[in-house]
């Protein structure tokens, strides 16, 4: 069987994951504080590296992202979130302007 670059990508991706995952559960755990410094710093890269393999997948396309996520702003139509009146414009019963 052959794994494709995208295939492998994913996978690399997930193994950086599951290891940053451990680094900071050491970090967390860590009494010592060169002990806690020390795996600090290999989570911080263990991160970076899997921020590069995120990047190449979604430059090739095979990471797409939800727009909640990029940073794009979004009005309510696309959120669904809607002020105290509710739908339809209309306030909530016993919701006058003073109880807002």
């Amino acid at each position: 069987m052959q794994f494709s670059d995208r295939d492998i990508l994913a996978d690399m991706l997930t193994g950086a994951k599951m290891i940053s995952t451990g680094y900071h559960m050491a970090v967390l755990e860590a009494a010592n504080d060169r002990v806690r410094n020390t795996l600090i710093h290999i989570n911080n890269e263990e991160m970076n590296t899997q921020k590069q393999i995120f990047d190449l997948m979604h430059s090739r396309g095979w990471y797409p992202l939800d727009p909640v996520f990029t940073g794009t702003p979004m009005g309510p139509e696309a959120t669904n979130i809607r002020g105290p009146e509710g739908p339809m414009g209309r306030m909530a019963p016993g919701m006058g302007p003073a109880q807002m």
